[in-house]
C-alpha cells in the first residue's frame, strides 16, 4: 500500500483539485528556481576574501574612531578577482534621537586615474542595525591596477559614524594596500572589508544546479504526497476539526496582529499625524479585520459546491494546469504592459513589448490541449530554439542591454514557432476538408448566409479594411504589425462557448494577478507623499497612466463581480473575493485623484449594472441594493487602502523613484526618513487635495509650517522671484502650484515650473484670459483636439502630432479617435468609430444571449466599455497599453461570437 501511494494521488478522483495544485506549486517554485539559473544567471560561482582582524561584524563595528565630514580616509586597494560584486565595509552608526529627515553616507569606488567608476547613497538607519556598509558595484576590474575606496559623510548628517581601521598583517588580505587618512599615508593598517567576486556558472555548473533543484523539487512533492496520502488515510474523519482549529490559531494570531497595530499606530501614534490620521488608522485596522475574518471563516459557512462533471481525472488536471498557466501568463503580460506604459526610454519598450508576445503565445497555447502542444514535433522545435538561441547571442554577449534584447527576441520566436507549429498540426487534412465542405454548403444558401451572418462579415470587413489602411499609412511605426498580426492566431483556435468562457475568466483572473502584482510593488516601494507627488501614481510616473490602468483592473473586477452576483440573496458573502478586489482598485482611483479614471468607472459601473440587470430580469430594489453594497464596502475599505500605502512603505524603507520624477530630499522621501516624517501624506491633506480647498489658511497648517523652516528651498525661491506679486496674486500662485496635474510636469525642473505658474497668475489681470482658463476643464485637451481636428486629411501622418503654436510637437492627441484618424487618414478613423460602436452592440449581445450560461460574458462588455470611455480623453489604442490590449483581444472573440 506505502509502496503506490503516489499512484494513488495521481489517480484519485475525489481530491485532483487538490493534487494537481501541489503539483503547480512545487512545479512553480523549480521552475523559478530554473530561471534564475539559466537564463537569468542570478546563482553564480562566489570567491569570498573576508578580513581575519574581526570574527563578526558586531566586533568590527564597535571598533573605530569618530568620522565626521571634514575626516578623510581613502583606501588603497588591488583586487585578487576580475569581477567585483560586493563589498563589505564595517563601520558602527549611531543615530540621534530624533531625526526629522534621512540620514546618510556616500560611498565613492575610484579607479587608477581617480575617476569615480561607482558611488551609492546609503542610509545610517540600515548601517546602525546591519553594523556594515554593503556596496553591490557589479563590474568588472583588473588585477594588476590600483583602486580606491573612501566614504564621505554629508554636512547636514547628524547621525554619528564610527570607521573602524585594523592591522593590515591581522586582515589578512591581499586586496588592502596604502591607507591616506587625512592625506597622510599610513602602510601598517587599512580599512576592515570584506570582497565578494563573482564568475558565471560554466554549462556544467548550470547543469548540477538544474539537477539539484529538480531532485530536490521532485523529493519535496513526494514527501507532501506521501503526507497528504497519510492523512486521508488515517484522519480524513476529523477534516473539519482540524480545519476549525486551523482557523481558530489564524484568527488568534490576526487580531494580535491587528491589536499590535493599533497600539503602535493609534496609541502610540508612532507614524504621525492629528486626530483624523488616527481615526482613519482605526477605521483601517476594524477593516482589515473584517476581510481577514471574512477570508478565514466564509468557506466554512458558505462551502463551495463541487461542480458536476464527466470529464476524466486526468482531463480535469491538464484543465486545471492550463487555467493556471493562461491565467498567470496573462498577469505577467499586463504587469509587462505596465512597465511599456511606464518606460522612460525606447529600450524598455523594446523589451516588454517582446515579454508581451511571450506571454500572449503562452496563453494562447494553453488553449490546446495537452497532446496537441506535447509531441515530438514541438520539443524538436524548442531543441532548435535552444541551439538558435545559443549562436544568434553570441554576437551579443558584450553589452547586457542587448543581450536581453537578443534573449527576448529568441523567446519570441520560439513561442510563436510552437505555437504554429500546434495550429498546422491541429488542421489536419480532413478538418480543412470539412471547413470547405461547410463552406460550400453555406454559400449554396447564400442568403440565408448572409442573414445569419452579417454582423459578422460587416465586422470583419472593417477590420480588413482598417488593417490595409494601417499597414498603408504606418510609416516608420512598427506597432501597427504587433496590433493585428499576433491576434490572428485566435482566429485559427476553435472557440466553443465554454472555451470562450474559460478564456474570458483566465483573462480577468489574469488582469486582477496584475493588480496584485502592482500593489506589491507599491506597498514595498512607492510612498504616498505629501507634497508634490500628493497625487498617488503607484507604479507609474504620471496620473494619467495609472488611472487608464486602474479603470481596466476595475472593468474586469466590476465585470466579474455583476456576472457572479446573478439573483444572489446574501451578495456580499458570495461574493466576498470580488467585492474585496474591486473595492481595492477603487480605493487606489481614489488616491489618484484622477478625474478621467473616476468617471470612467462610475459610467461603468452604472452600464454593467444596467446590462446584468436587463439579461437577469432585476427590479429596481435589487439594483440599488447592489449599487448601495458596492458603495458602501468601497467607502468602509478606503481607509485600509489609504492606511496600508501610508504604513507599508514607511516600514519597508526603500522607496523608488524613477529618473524623470523629482529628486529633491527637501520633500520627497527617501530611504532613512523616519515612519512619522511629514513627507507622508496626511487625511486632512488628502482630502483638501481632493476636494481641491487649496487655500492660504488650511496650507499653512501643513506645508508651511516646515516650509518655513527652510526644508523646502526651491518652493520659497518660486515666491521670491517676482517681489511684485500681491497677495492676491501670490495665493492664487500657490494654488495653481498646488492642484497642477497633467503630464508635462514629470521631468521638469520645478523652478522652470514655478516660472509658468507665476506667468500664469499675471494673466488673471486680463478678464477674458481668466475666464478661458477657468472654464477649461479639460486641462488644455479641448485645445489639443482642436488642432488635431484642423490636421485631419485622408492620408495618414508620419508622425504622431501635428506642430502647435509655438513650434512643437505635441506628445499625442489625448484622444484615441482622433489620433487614429491623425495617423492612417479619415477613412481609417470612421472605421475605427464603426469598430469600436460593433464591439460594443456586439459585447451586449453576447451577454444578453449567453451570459446567463457564462456570466464572464459580461466582462467583455466591461472592458469594451472602459476602452471607448478611456479613449475620450487618452491613447489608448496601441498592443502595449492595457486598455488598447483588451480592447484587441476582444475583437476576435467578438467577431467569431455568434451572438
Amino acid at each position: 500500500m506505502k509502496g503506490n501511494f503516489l499512484a494513488k494521488i495521481l489517480s484519485d478522483e475525489k481530491n485532483v483539485y487538490r493534487n494537481t495544485w501541489i503539483q503547480i506549486v512545487f512545479a512553480t517554485i523549480a521552475f523559478i528556481l530554473l530561471v534564475r539559473v539559466y537564463p537569468m544567471q542570478v546563482y553564480q560561482k562566489h570567491t569570498y576574501s573576508k578580513q581575519k582582524a574581526f570574527s563578526s561584524a558586531q566586533q568590527a563595528g564597535a571598533a573605530g574612531e569618530r568620522f565626521t565630514q571634514t575626516d578623510k580616509k581613502l583606501q588603497k586597494i588591488f583586487f585578487s578577482d576580475t569581477h567585483l560584486s560586493h563589498i563589505t565595509l564595517y563601520l558602527r552608526c549611531e543615530m540621534p534621537k530624533t531625526v526629522e529627515r534621512a540620514q546618510t553616507i556616500l560611498f565613492r569606488l575610484y579607479n587608477d586615474s581617480f575617476s569615480c567608476i561607482y558611488e551609492e547613497i546609503y542610509s545610517c538607519k540600515d548601517i546602525a542595525k546591519d553594523g556594515y556598509l554593503c556596496a553591490t558595484p557589479d563590474l568588472d576590474v583588473e588585477q594588476d591596477i590600483e583602486y580606491y575606496y573612501e566614504v564621505l559623510v554629508p554636512e547636514d548628517c547628524s547621525a554619528e559614524i564610527f570607521l573602524p581601521t585594523a592591522d593590515r598583517g591581522q586582515l589578512a588580505q591581499l586586496e588592502n594596500s596604502t591607507l591616506y587618512i587625512d592625506g597622510v599615508i599610513n602602510d601598517t593598517i587599512c580599512l576592515a572589508a570584506d570582497f565578494d567576486y563573482t564568475k558565471p556558472l560554466s554549462v556544467v555548473g548550470m547543469v548540477v544546479y538544474d539537477i539539484l533543484i529538480l531532485v530536490a523539487a521532485g523529493g519535496l512533492y513526494l514527501l507532501a504526497a506521501y503526507v497528504l496520502f497519510c492523512y486521508d488515510r488515517y484522519f480524513s474523519g476529523y477534516q473539519q476539526i482540524v480545519q476549525k482549529y486551523v482557523r481558530i490559531a489564524a484568527s488568534i494570531a490576526v487580531i494580535i496582529a491587528l491589536v499590535s497595530l493599533f497600539v503602535f499606530s493609534v496609541v502610540q501614534n508612532r507614524f504621525g499625524g492629528a486626530a483624523a490620521d488616527r481615526l482613519f488608522f482605526t477605521v483601517a485596522i476594524a477593516a482589515a479585520g473584517f476581510w481577514a475574518a471574512g477570508a478565514l471563516w466564509l468557506p466554512l459557512f458558505f462551502p463551495k459546491k463541487p461542480k458536476e462533471t464527466q470529464l476524466t481525472a486526468q482531463v480535469r488536471r491538464s484543465l486545471i494546469w492550463r487555467n493556471y498557466i493562461q491565467t498567470v501568463s496573462f498577469g505577467f503580460l499586463f504587469y509587462a504592459l505596465c512597465q511599456y506604459v511606464n518606460a522612460d526610454r525606447e529600450y524598455y519598450h523594446i523589451t516588454n513589448t517582446r515579454w508581451m508576445l511571450i506571454f500572449l503565445a503562452i496563453a494562447f497555447l494553453m488553449m490546446y490541449g495537452g497532446r496537441q502542444f506535447l509531441h515530438i514535433g514541438s520539443l524538436i522545435w524548442l531543441a532548435i530554439a535552444a541551439v538558435g538561441t545559443g549562436l544568434y547571442c553570441r554576437d551579443f554577449m558584450e553589452d547586457e542591454k542587448e543581450l536581453l534584447v537578443a534573449r527576448l527576441t529568441c523567446g519570441v520566436v520560439a513561442a510563436w514557432g510552437l505555437l504554429i507549429l500546434s495550429t498546422l498540426l491541429r488542421l489536419k487534412t480532413k478538418s480543412i476538408r470539412a471547413a470547405m465542405q461547410a463552406i460550400t454548403e453555406n454559400f449554396s444558401d447564400w442568403q440565408g448566409f448572409l442573414r445569419r451572418y452579417w454582423q459578422q462579415i460587416l465586422y470583419g470587413g472593417f477590420w480588413l479594411v482598417f488593417s490595409i489602411l494601417m499597414f498603408a499609412y504606418r510609416f516608420e511605426k512598427t506597432w501597427v504589425f504587433t496590433a493585428v498580426l499576433p491576434f490572428i492566431a485566435m482566429f485559427f483556435i476553435k472557440l466553443t462557448p465554454a472555451a470562450r468562457s474559460r478564456f474570458l475568466r483566465n483573462l480577468t483572473n489574469g488582469i486582477l494577478l496584475s493588480f496584485g502584482l502592482v500593489c506589491l510593488f507599491c506597498l514595498l516601494h512607492r510612498p504616498h507623499h505629501y507634497w508634490m507627488l500628493y497625487r498617488y501614481g503607484g507604479i507609474f510616473h504620471t496620473v494619467a497612466c495609472t488611472g487608464m490602468y486602474l479603470a481596466v483592473v476595475i472593468g474586469a473586477a466590476v465585470g466579474k463581480l455583476y456576472g457572479k452576483l446573478r439573483d444572489r440573496k446574501k451578495m456580499l458573502w458570495r461574493c466576498f473575493g470580488e467585492y474585496f478586489v474591486t473595492a481595492c482598485a477603487f480605493g487606489f482611483v481614489l488616491l489618484s485623484m484622477s478625474r478621467t479614471a473616476m468617471l470612467t468607472c462610475t459610467v461603468t459601473v452604472a452600464a454593467v449594472a444596467a446590462l446584468a440587470a436587463v439579461t437577469y430580469r432585476k427590479t429596481s430594489k435589487r439594483l440599488l441594493q447592489e449599487f448601495g453594497m458596492l458603495a458602501a464596502v468601497i467607502l468602509v475599505s478606503f481607509p485600509m487602502v489609504f492606511t496600508a500605502i501610508r504604513m507599508v512603505p514607511a516600514l519597508v524603507n526603500d522607496p523608488v523613484r524613477y529618473d524623470i520624477e523629482f529628486q529633491d530630499e527637501s520633500f520627497m522621501v527617501y530611504k532613512g526618513d523616519p515612519i512619522n516624517s511629514d513627507k507622508y501624506m496626511t487625511v486632512e491633506r488628502f482630502f483638501l487635495a481632493l476636494f481641491g480647498r487649496f487655500q492660504k489658511e488650511n496650507a499653512d497648517r501643513g506645508e508651511s509650517a516646515r516650509l518655513e523652516k527652510g526644508q523646502n528651498r526651491k518652493r520659497e525661491q518660486y515666491f521670491e522671484k517676482d517681489q511684485g506679486l500681491d497677495e492676491k496674486h501670490r495665493t492664487q500662485g500657490e494654488q495653481n502650484f498646488l492642484v497642477y496635474n497633467g503630464n508635462d510636469l514629470s521631468g521638469v525642473d520645478i523652478d522652470v515650473f514655478a516660472q509658468q505658474s507665476v506667468q500664469a497668475a499675471e494673466l488673471e489681470a486680463d478678464g477674458e484670459e481668466d475666464k478661458k482658463s477657468q472654464n477649461d476643464i479639460s486641462n488644455g485637451r479641448f485645445e489639443i483636439f482642436g488642432d488635431y481636428f484642423q490636421a485631419l486629411e485622408f492620408r495618414g501622418h508620419p508622425k504622431m502630432a501635428p506642430v502647435n503654436e509655438d513650434g512643437e510637437d505635441y506628445a499625442h492627441a489625448h484622444n484615441s479617435y482622433l489620433q487614429v484618424a491623425y495617423n492612417f487618414g479619415l477613412i481609417a478613423g470612421i472605421l475605427f468609430l464603426a469598430i469600436c460602436a460593433l464591439s460594443l452592440w456586439r459585447s451586449i449581445c453576447l451577454f444578453y444571449t449567453q451570459g446567463k450560461k457564462y456570466s464572464i460574458y459580461l466582462v467583455p462588455f466591461s472592458l469594451v466599455v472602459v476602452f471607448g470611455l478611456v479613449s475620450l480623453t487618452e491613447w489608448a489604442f496601441h498592443p502595449c497599453i492595457p486598455a488598447g490590449f483588451c480592447f484587441l483581444v476582444l475583437q476576435v472573440l467578438l467577431v467569431k461570437a455568434s451572438a
